[in-house]
């Protein structure tokens, strides 16, 4: 290190800071030391490199930089997802000695430049998209290329940042396999087509593939105009589901009144993303390791200097857990549980 100090005319530490992509070096000259770094054969000595993290993680760290957080959901309306992702943003953003301010925006996604003059004006290095009210496009926004960008939602549909989201697929494939266990035969989606698009259409492809080549019953599910009233009582009639997989508790609440079913009873209901106590059984979607994946990312992104959109987005998909609840008989032991795919 001091010979790439010599040959750089730098200091030691800026060294030290340059190869561990501090981001108080700029990145012009954490690319010259690299380069330099590789020129020489330069390669760290693991031993000492784990010592001086440890020794690093004992101190507190100091405030390094400002994130923002952006939502177009308002605080009133924010549904527990969203608040246990930004929270566990928020206290993963302070460990690494970041801080992060959560800002609101107006759903229709204009070009906002007193937004950018303000990120600009406090110093914001990186940009999290946090879950949105409505799938939308948000490329006029900002000028995407001043900042380092992670999105924990499938609702940006452009620009393509890189992603931290659940694994719906998986999740949706999870809920199938809790079912069929339990001796349900015709699972039956319900869901809204606006949601069913912010979350990929992931539930309805592995609800569809589990009905088609999956072992139970073909059922075709009702993906309805969220505009519109979706026939449910007509659907539900000629689809007779035996169980019912819905987003949340609230609209599997409002499906059950709507039919007139009661919870417990003969169907069975699931749902997609279960937060917090209730008598729905269904899939927790981990917001809490969401947000802490999607700062890391983010963080990693700013101690590197990438910014703006990437040409190779990336997606890390987090898998989530189902949770028991009164809202589906017991499982059958003959049945047992098989290993969950990705």
């Amino acid at each position: 290190m001091r010979t790439l100090a010599e040959r750089a005319g730098v200091s030691s530490a800026t060294i030290s800071l340059a190869l561990r992509g501090h981001p108080r070096i700029s990145a012009a000259t954490r690319r010259r030391i690299l380069r330099l770094a590789e020129q020489l054969g330069y390669r760290p000595d693991p031993s000492i490199a784990k010592l001086m993290l440890h020794l690093r993680t004992r101190r507190p760290p100091g405030f390094q930089s400002l994130l923002a957080a952006l939502t177009t959901v308002p605080e009133a309306e924010e549904q527990p997802y969203l608040r246990e992702l930004r929270r566990s943003a928020q206290a993963r953003a302070e460990a690494l000695g970041y801080g992060l301010t959560v800002l609101r925006v107006a759903a229709d996604a204009a070009r906002r430049p007193d937004l950018e003059r303000m990120l600009r004006a406090r110093g914001v290095d990186g940009i999290l998209l946090l879950p949105m009210a409505a799938p939308r496009e948000f490329r006029p926004l900002l000028d995407w290329r001043k900042f380092s960008v992670v999105s924990a939602t499938n609702a940006v549909l452009a620009p393509q940042f890189h992603r931290v989201v659940p694994h719906q697929f998986s999740n949706a494939l999870l809920l199938c396999e809790e079912l069929t266990r339990r001796g349900y035969r015709r699972l039956g989606l319900v869901m809204n087509s606006r949601h069913d698009l912010t979350v990929g259409h992931g539930p309805s492809a592995a609800v569809v593939w589990q009905n088609m080549l999956g072992g139970t019953e073909r059922v075709m599910p009702l993906i309805f105009d969220p505009a519109g009233a979706g026939d449910l009582r007509e659907w539900f009639e000629r689809e007779r589901p035996d169980a019912i997989i819905a987003e949340g508790a609230d609209n599997a609440q409002d499906i059950a009144r709507q039919l007139g079913l009661r919870v417990p009873g003969p169907v069975g209901f699931v749902t997609t993303n279960r937060s917090g106590p209730s008598v729905f059984a269904g899939i927790e979607e981990r917001p809490d390791e969401i947000g802490a994946a999607a700062i890391r990312l983010l963080t990693s992104l700013i101690q590197h200097g990438e910014k703006g959109i990437p040409k190779v987005p990336t997606v890390t998909m987090v898998a989530g857990a189902w949770v028991e609840g009164r809202s589906v008989r017991a499982p059958s032991r003959a049945a047992p549980r098989k290993a969950a795919t990705a």
